[in-house]
C-alpha cells in the first residue's frame, strides 16, 4: 500500500474520531465548558485543514488561502486557552485575549496587496504560485513563530502551574501537570513534523512530502485518540486554581520581611498547631484551609513554610503524614491495621503516591519498615 493511500485512509479515520470527540465536547455537561469549547473549535479546525486535501475538494483561492490562515494561526492559540481554562477555575475570555489573532491579522494584511484586493486573474497566478512568494514565505515563517512561542509559554506556565499546585495543596498533583505536559510536548513533535514538511515544500525536494504527512497525520489521529480516553478514563483530571494564586517567593517579595523574633514565633506557633490538631489527617487540606484553621493569613503562611521551612506546602504537609504513619507502623498494638487502613488514616487516598513518598523518605517500603520494629519487638 503507498504513501498516499495510508495518508487517505488515517485522515478519514482522523477526520471522524476529531468530529465525533467535537461534537461529544460541544454537549457534554463539565464544569470546564469553555476549555471543552476551545479544544473542540481546535478538532474542527484541524478536520477543516485536511479535508480538501483528503477528498479533493476544488476550492476557490480566497477560501482555501483562508482555510490554509486559519488553520496556520488558529490552532495554537486555541490549544493555549484551553490550557488557561483547564488550569484555572475562574478562567474568563475577556477583551485582552484578542490579542492572540493579531498574527492572523497581520498575516491577512500582508496578503492585502497582491492577493485580496487583487483582480480574479491575479488572484488565481497568486494562489498557485502561493509557496513561492514573498508573502507565502513569510506567512509560514510568522507561523512557525506564533506556534513555536505557544509551546514555550505553556511550558512556562505549566511550570508555574505545577510549583502553586504544590505550594497551595496536600494531595498527590503530578498527574495534572504530567497530563498538561504530554500534551504540549505533542505539540511540539507536530510543531518539528509541520516545520521539516515545509522546508521540503519550499525546496526542490517533493520525495518525502506524502511520508511526512502521513507521519503528521499519524501523531495527531493518535493524539485526539489519546484525548478520548483521557476524557472517558479521567473526566474530573484536573485541579483548576484560582488565577490569584502567587508563588511564595513573590508573595516575599511584596511584603517587608518581618524580624528574626516574628518568624521564629510563628514558626513555633505552627510547630504547636500541627503537633496537638494533626489537620494533615484531612487528606483534601490545602494552605488556604490551615490558614483559616490557624487564623492567619494565607499569604504569610505561604511565605512561613516556602521561605523559613524550605518546603513546599506538599512536602510539608506529607512531612508530618509520613511521620505519623511512621508512629503507627512502629505501634506494635496496631499491627492488625493494613497498609491501605494507615495511608487513609494519615490523609492519603492513593496507595501508589503513600509508598512512593514512604519509600523516598525512610528507604524502604512501609511493609518493610513495620517488619523491621515487629522484629524488635520479639528480640
Amino acid at each position: 500500500m503507498s504513501a498516499d493511500l495510508l495518508l487517505h485512509y488515517t485522515n478519514i479515520l482522523l477526520i471522524f474520531t476529531s468530529l465525533f470527540f467535537a461534537f461529544f465536547l460541544f454537549y457534554v455537561k463539565s464544569k470546564n465548558r469553555i476549555g471543552n469549547f476551545f479544544l473542540a473549535v481546535f478538532l474542527i479546525i484541524r478536520t477543516v485543514d485536511i479535508l480538501p486535501f483528503t477528498f479533493n475538494l476544488e476550492l476557490t483561492p480566497i477560501i482555501d488561502i483562508l482555510r490554509m490562515d486559519i488553520g496556520a494561526f488558529f490552532q495554537a492559540p486555541l490549544l493555549f486557552l484551553f490550557t488557561l481554562s483547564t488550569i484555572y477555575s475562574d478562567f474568563k475570555i475577556s477583551s485582552k485575549h484578542l490579542l492572540l489573532l493579531t498574527p492572523f491579522i497581520a498575516n491577512t494584511i500582508l496578503l492585502l496587496p497582491n492577493f485580496y484586493l487583487a483582480n480574479e486573474s491575479e488572484q488565481l497566478l497568486f494562489y498557485h504560485n502561493y509557496t513561492h512568494t514573498l508573502e507565502g514565505k513569510l506567512s509560514y515563517i510568522l507561523a512557525h513563530l506564533q506556534n513555536l512561542f505557544y509551546i514555550v509559554v505553556t511550558f512556562v506556565l505549566l511550570t508555574r502551574y505545577k510549583k502553586l499546585l504544590f505550594e497551595n495543596y496536600s494531595k498527590s498533583t503530578g498527574i495534572n501537570y504530567k497530563w498538561l505536559f504530554q500534551m504540549n510536548m505533542i505539540c511540539l513533535l507536530l510543531f518539528i513534523f509541520a516545520l521539516v514538511k515545509n522546508i521540503y515544500r519550499f525546496g526542490s525536494h517533493f520525495g518525502f512530502i506524502s511520508i511526512l504527512r502521513f507521519s503528521t497525520s499519524l501523531i495527531m489521529l493518535g493524539f485526539t485518540c489519546w484525548l478520548i480516553l483521557k476524557a472517558l478514563n479521567a473526566p474530573k483530571l484536573f485541579r483548576g486554581i484560582s488565577s490569584n494564586l502567587q508563588l511564595a517567593s513573590i508573595l516575599k517579595a511584596e511584603k517587608t520581611t518581618p524580624e528574626t523574633d516574628l518568624w521564629d514565633s510563628q514558626k513555633a506557633k505552627l510547630k504547636e498547631f500541627m503537633s496537638e490538631e494533626e489537620p494533615y489527617l484531612d487528606s483534601d487540606l490545602t494552605i488556604k484551609g490551615l490558614a483559616d484553621q490557624m487564623q492567619m493569613e494565607e499569604r504569610n503562611l505561604s511565605i512561613l513554610i516556602n521561605t523559613q521551612l524550605n518546603l513546599n506546602f506538599y512536602e510539608f504537609i506529607n512531612k508530618h503524614r509520613i511521620n505519623k504513619a511512621k508512629e503507627i507502623l512502629e505501634d506494635t498494638s496496631q499491627s492488625k491495621l493494613t497498609i491501605l487502613e494507615i495511608l487513609y488514616q494519615v490523609g492519603y487516598n492513593s496507595k501508589s503516591s503513600f509508598n512512593t513518598a514512604f519509600k523516598k523518605a525512610t528507604g524502604v517500603t512501609p511493609t518493610i519498615y513495620r517488619k523491621k520494629f515487629q522484629k524488635k519487638e520479639f528480640e
